[in-house]
């Protein structure tokens, strides 16, 4: 089992964060983010907020033999939320960017994912 990328524990409950970077069947979907802006919390919780409206989920770092280091987001299913509820497999990891992928599915689309820090 890795640990390469286990200091995201540490890493995304500092500050804030805003999504700078989403793709999903080929298509950007990033400005479905812009207004949101995302606090990791050291209890597992995340929160996706505006000045109106918030959305509460849960995040964890798991790291598996088979299928390497991965970030896990799971929201209640409300939009666009449910677009980034997934087991996300970290692709890069820095103090101000965490970069993530899921593999797709078997139609072989893939989505990217990427929190940038405020």
């Amino acid at each position: 089992i890795t640990s390469e990328f286990e200091q995201i524990k540490i890493i995304l409950p500092q500050g804030e964060w805003k999504v700078s970077h989403f793709f999903e069947d080929n298509t950007n979907h990033t400005a479905d983010f812009e207004s949101f802006t995302f606090i990791f919390n050291e209890d597992g919780t995340v929160e996706g907020k505006t000045d109106l409206y918030s959305e509460i989920g849960t995040w964890s770092y798991v790291s598996y033999p088979e299928s390497g280091e991965q970030l896990i987001l799971d929201f209640n299913g409300t939009t666009p939320f449910e677009e980034i509820s997934d087991d996300w497999e970290i692709v890069s990891l820095s103090i101000s960017k965490v970069e993530l992928s899921d593999g797709g599915n078997n139609s072989g689309n893939t989505k990217l994912l990427t929190f940038t820090k405020l």
